[in-house]
């Protein structure tokens, strides 16, 4: 049975091999669409039509200038058609939260507004992207944000004057007073800051302060007090507890009776990102400013 002689390849060598890859590369010929499959939906008449493609660079510009005119019509009847801007009550109640853990940071005037208004540049919550741009609506939001702040150190001042009193009336003696743990906790009441031996020792110094100067001078004589503080301080980390921890002692040992552990556990993140804050920029920039211009007139809220 005789098998079929198997196809023979020619026998080239290596070298055509090698001469084969000096040859150039074959091109396919071009194969150019049809007008008609680009435009499916033109009449046979206006197949001697030019494409936009054709048009001379003059007209392809002046084609795209008009097109760029229709959009920007459009983008500003969207724009007059959206209603005023308004700061939205979320945004309101995340102002008030920043603005409690700030003011019970012992800041206060534009320093503590300077704070609040880079906390929420870094945040945004709901605000529009370009909002420090338009000048009418970035005032809606400082107006937000200076009431958040009148109305807190109006709720302070009246906490640190009810902490002397029994029954609305002045007390009997220092042991009756409201201590620092009751003091602190009605402080944070409604906010999201967490009761710390850190921020009694803050509302400590307050009261210290308060009993010196209650009057309309107060955050004045605290903003002074504070400064000499850390200017004393300096850098030290380790001196500026001593000297808050000391304070906090004081008032443990002088007002109401010291029966309450202040949980040392606790961890109040808020507080810690506006203390970061604090730290980073916001109030060195603020307190470079010399202090007839730096402060602005405090209104406090009405009882």
């Amino acid at each position: 049975m005789s098998s079929s002689p198997l196809p023979t390849t020619p026998c080239r060598g290596v070298d055509t091999m090698l001469d084969a890859m000096d040859e150039p590369t074959p091109v396919a010929p071009s194969r150019k669409r049809p007008h008609t499959a680009l435009d499916t939906g033109s009449d046979g008449d206006d197949d001697d039509k030019q494409l936009p493609a054709n048009d001379p660079p003059a007209v392809q510009g002046a084609k795209m200038i008009l097109c760029l005119h229709a959009l920007h019509n459009r983008l500003d009847a969207f724009e007059a058609g959206k209603p005023p801007f308004a700061v939205s009550d979320d945004t309101e109640t995340n102002i008030y939260f920043y603005a409690a853990a700030i003011l019970l940071s012992t800041y206060k005037g534009s320093v503590a507004k300077n704070i609040l208004l880079d906390i929420i540049k870094i945040n945004r919550f709901d605000l529009p992207s370009n909002i420090e741009c338009n000048p009418a609506d970035y005032a809606k939001l400082v107006a937000v944000v200076q009431d958040a702040l009148t109305q807190l150190r109006s709720k302070i001042k009246k906490a640190l004057t009810a902490s002397f009193k029994v029954n609305k009336k002045p007390a009997a003696s220092a042991c009756e007073h409201q201590n620092i743990f009751y003091l602190t906790t009605h402080l944070v009441q409604g906010t999201k800051c967490a009761v710390t031996p850190k921020l009694c020792a803050r509302v400590a110094l307050m009261r210290q302060v308060y009993i010196e100067d209650s009057g309309p001078k107060f955050w004045d004589s605290l903003d002074a007090d504070l400064r000499k503080i850390r200017n004393r301080a300096g850098r030290n980390v380790c001196k500026l507890n001593k000297a808050f921890e000391m304070v906090l002692s004081t008032d443990r040992t002088t007002h109401g009776v010291d029966n309450c552990s202040i949980p040392t556990q606790a961890v109040d993140k808020l507080q810690r990102e506006v203390d970061d804050t604090i730290s980073a920029s916001a109030a060195d920039k603020a307190t470079s400013v010399p202090a007839a211009t730096a402060e602005e007139p405090e209104v406090e809220a009405e009882p």
